[in-house]
């Protein structure tokens, strides 16, 4: 009997694996006002993920606008009142082919960044928070890069959306 239940424990443990985190350390206090234009820039000193953050920058437009926190959300060449630059300083990537064929020992995916609100007339910092997003990493059912690529951008929204004043 105690090996079948520890059987059954040790088999939790390892379909649960470790959850997936996702970390926001704000650098001070700030709120962004309404009614503003704002242009996305998404950079990186990490050269071999441009696809993914090409998709990063792409589904952060695309959540940007369906908050609705801007009148209008541009490309990153165009003049706008506010410049919201997300430097991505770690990219691990996982695929979905390695979870599956590695399991836990695929390793955990991590997108991290930091994110500055700047004043684009005048090149002032209005803000800037840190955000770090980390998938589960136990199982063969554990997150890839996408699933941390879309929350690491949902993570951006929401705190903007709660440091939003109208």
């Amino acid at each position: 009997m105690k090996r079948s239940l520890s059987f059954i424990i040790l088999t939790f443990f390892l379909l649960t694996g470790c959850a997936g985190q996702t970390l926001v350390k704000p650098e001070g206090e700030f709120k962004i006002q309404g009614n503003k234009t704002a242009a996305l820039l998404v950079t990186t000193l990490i050269p071999e993920n441009g696809k993914d953050i090409e998709k990063l920058e792409l589904l952060l437009t695309d959540k940007l606008i369906n908050a609705q926190i801007f009148t209008n959300v541009m490309e990153k060449n165009q003049h706008a009142d506010l410049l919201i630059k997300v430097e991505i300083k770690e990219f691990t990537k996982v695929s979905k082919s390695e979870r599956f064929w590695y399991g836990a020992m695929a390793g955990r995916a991590k997108v991290a960044g930091k994110i500055s609100l700047i004043e684009a007339s005048t090149g002032k910092p209005l803000g800037s928070f840190h955000i770090e997003s980390i998938s589960s990493g136990g199982t063969v059912f554990a997150k890839t890069t996408e699933q941390v690529i879309d929350k690491f951008a949902e993570e951006v929204v929401n705190f903007m959306l709660t440091h939003f004043v109208n």
